[in-house]
């Protein structure tokens, strides 16, 4: 996967592990009764004075294995967007870092969007369909893949070669969302895409000539955007991030489960994925 974009929690929580240092979730014996969760002041307390006053407690909320999440904004960083972190059962310790679940999922990312920080996928894609994206729709059969895109993303590149042709043979339709968020040239290069006359075809013209070695896409630059072509491309670099993407490519689809799932990075196998893919029930997964 490519260097990805930390999103702002992850540079501000070092300041609450160097504060915490060796304080750590111990192991206990199970109690005969289950603690009362942690009072939001009883949190704050904590929280404020693990990060000698840089942090602030917004609203607590429960979580697993008897932990208790807390929404946190950083004095700091006032513009940066509140993260979630971990306290245990009687609030005296927290749990700051990547928390899993069992079969590997992301319990920060879901606790995130349960809380409303970040979108959830289906939300997501709902976004990622409306016109004012200006995405890119290849294909015209099949069931949609919805991929943010940048032209400078190498594993960008590769996924967009591997769907040419089952796109070719109407097994699935790809809507490109351009982004910018790899290099300093990705930003007019995705204008120089998003302001063609076919942006289609200048899409498929930066890919044609990307230079692997260089991880640069072939189109040529706009350097002199309009303002309504850097506002799309701001927003649609929000919108990723609002989802929680880190970098891309960031996939939504359908899944035959009835559900929107949300993969980042390049997929193991795409035809695996296809065989997970459907075209509903959400309107912009072609249903």
């Amino acid at each position: 996967m490519i260097a990805l974009h930390p999103r702002a929690r992850r540079v501000l929580l070092p300041l609450l592990l160097c504060a915490v240092g060796s304080l750590a979730l111990s192991a206990q014996a199970a109690p005969t009764t289950t603690p009362a969760a942690p009072s939001l002041a009883k949190v704050q307390a904590l929280i404020s004075s693990a990060s000698h006053g840089r942090a602030t407690a917004q609203s607590i909320f429960a979580g697993p294995g008897g932990l208790t999440g807390a929404v946190v904004t950083y004095k700091d960083a006032p513009n940066a967007p509140p993260s979630v972190i971990w306290v245990n059962d009687d609030a005296s310790a927290l749990l700051v870092g990547k928390l899993i679940g069992p079969k590997g999922e992301d319990l920060d990312k879901q606790a995130a969007q349960k809380v409303g920080l970040l979108l959830a996928p289906a939300q997501a894609l709902a976004a990622a369909a409306l016109p004012a994206t200006h995405s890119i729709m290849a294909g015209s059969k099949g069931p949609v893949l919805t991929v943010f895109i940048d032209p400078n993303c190498i594993f960008c590149h590769m996924l967009y070669q591997q769907l040419e042709p089952l796109i070719a043979k109407g097994a699935l339709r790809a809507r490109y969302v351009l982004v910018a968020v790899v290099k300093r040239s990705s930003f007019d290069k995705a204008a120089a895409i998003l302001s063609a006359k076919n942006p289609a075809a200048a899409l498929q013209q930066d890919q044609a000539a990307f230079d692997p070695k260089t991880e640069e896409g072939g189109i040529k630059p706009d350097t002199a955007p309009t303002k309504a072509v850097t506002d799309r491309i701001s927003a649609n670099n929000a919108l990723m991030s609002k989802a929680g993407g880190d970098g891309t490519p960031m996939l939504l689809f359908c899944s035959k489960d009835g559900s929107v799932q949300q993969l980042e990075g390049m997929p193991r196998d795409v035809n695996t994925l296809l065989a997970e893919m459907t075209s509903g029930p959400a309107p912009a997964c072609g249903g």
